[in-house]
């Protein structure tokens, strides 16, 4: 797995204010509404009419790193607040997060106490352009602690908790068995999910309903502000997951989705006509 971005490639898509979006031969932007393929600038343009817009990656896809700190960017140069939420950082940092931003620790200490990802460097330019432009982080997943218990012991395993922990984590309510989101959960486990129980389902909804529950509190706090989410795909493609959860608790919530993934070798599947996929899908060449 590539952990890191290759600096040629970060060099090459580097964008100051003063220029126009480009090295587009790296990736191709499809709105699926139209089937149009998108500039960079013409996507941030549409994704100002957003209020919460996911950003759905692939944790490896070094230049999907590279676009959405490009996307995070020219929002920022549109929009005087623009918060960041990550699913890299969980909720029990954010004080440590909070003290990064405003400059009274080090990176060096971010990364001791942040409990950052092995490929952090790949977030790291979004965590200090928001450093730099005084913008809030959103340190929005469930701590790991906890999706690992539930998928062990079970969800009642959360009411064994001391009252303070509750600001942790989200409440899941326990869909159907004809839910969409459960059927596409099993079927990516493939054989693997004939010998789990409902427990490990479970912990991806505790970690989807947590970041929902993060970004909506934000939102709540500041409406000024649009929340740009970082995530795996896995978690809004086909608007399931953290996006279902998000609308839940706020069904008119004007929300933009994006599904970034390296484009399959040798495919000639037009992804055009994907429409439930996302609003936005980018394609990169790896």
């Amino acid at each position: 797995m590539n952990f890191y971005i290759p600096s040629l490639i970060f060099i090459l898509l580097q964008v100051s204010p003063a220029t126009s979006f480009s090295q587009q031969e790296y990736f191709t932007i499809i709105e699926c509404e139209t089937g149009k393929r998108l500039s960079l600038a013409s996507l941030v343009e549409k994704l100002t009419e957003a209020e919460v817009i996911f950003f759905g990656e692939e944790h490896n896809d070094s230049i999907g790193h590279v676009l959405q700190y490009q996307l995070y960017k020219g929002l920022l140069e549109k929009n005087p607040s623009i918060t960041l939420s990550m699913e890299m950082f969980e909720r029990d940092v954010q004080l440590v997060m909070d003290e990064y931003l405003a400059g009274l620790i080090t990176e060096k200490k971010l990364l001791q106490e942040g409990k950052v990802w092995n490929n952090y460097p790949a977030y790291a330019p979004l965590v200090n352009l928001a450093k730099e432009k005084k913008q809030k982080v959103i340190a929005a997943n469930v701590p790991g602690r906890y999706a690992n218990m539930v998928s062990r012991k079970g969800l009642a395993s959360l009411d064994q908790l001391q009252r303070k922990a509750r600001q942790l984590y989200g409440r899941v309510e326990v869909p159907e068995k004809e839910d969409a989101y459960l059927k596409k959960f099993n079927a990516a486990m493939g054989a693997h999910a004939h010998g789990m129980g409902p427990s490990v389902f479970h912990a991806q909804l505790l970690r989807d309903v947590t970041m929902a529950e993060s970004i909506i509190q934000s939102w709540r706090k500041n409406r000024k502000t649009k929340i740009f989410h970082i995530t795996g795909r896995f978690h809004s493609d086909e608007k399931l997951g953290t996006v279902a959860a998000l609308k839940k608790r706020k069904q008119n919530l004007k929300v933009m989705t994006i599904s970034c993934f390296a484009k399959p070798e040798k495919s000639t599947k037009d992804w055009s006509t994907e429409k439930e996929l996302a609003d936005f899908i980018i394609l990169t060449e790896q």
